[in-house]
């Protein structure tokens, strides 16, 4: 985030606060306050004054809230961080022209020796294999043991 943070305004609002209650305690601000008011009832400055010390009071709660809220979302964002550098420390990218057989679809690693396409990628990354058959290939399969079968009876 750009600019100043919640714990930094936060300190503001309370040196402001600090230093405005030695300035009022050194001039009896409040007390001239009264007095205007007294004086100027029409203004109703005493619930103007009320209000600014109920508005100050929220504004102190909010900053509490506003810290621990960014808080909890820092901890969140550091979190997923470490969680994005560990994944990303597992990833193995496979770059360049692979040349591959047309036929057996074995692949020529850069020693020149051809090796079988999942013992390359197996070498070359985290990817395991497993074997089995699409649609087209099982029904194919099943065509050939079913002439095998008709054949030798």
């Amino acid at each position: 985030m750009k600019g100043t943070s919640t714990t930094t305004d936060l300190i503001i609002v309370v040196v402001i606060t600090i230093g405005s209650f030695f300035v009022f305690g050194q001039y009896d601000v409040l007390e001239k306050i009264v007095q205007f008011s007294y004086e100027y009832e029409k203004y109703e400055i005493d619930e103007l004054v009320s209000s600014a010390i109920v508005f100050s009071i929220c504004m102190l709660v909010f900053s509490f809230k506003q810290i621990r809220a960014e808080k909890k979302y820092t901890e969140l964002l550091n979190k997923q961080n470490i969680e994005l550098l560990e994944a990303m420390s597992k990833i193995k990218i496979l770059e360049g022209t692979l040349t591959t057989c047309s036929c057996c679809k074995k692949i020529k690693d850069s020693n020149g020796k051809w090796r079988q396409m999942e013992a390359y990628i197996h070498a070359h990354s985290e990817a395991q294999f497993s074997h089995g058959y699409c649609p087209d290939c099982l029904d194919e399969v099943n065509k050939d043991i079913d002439q095998f079968m008709i054949s030798d009876i």
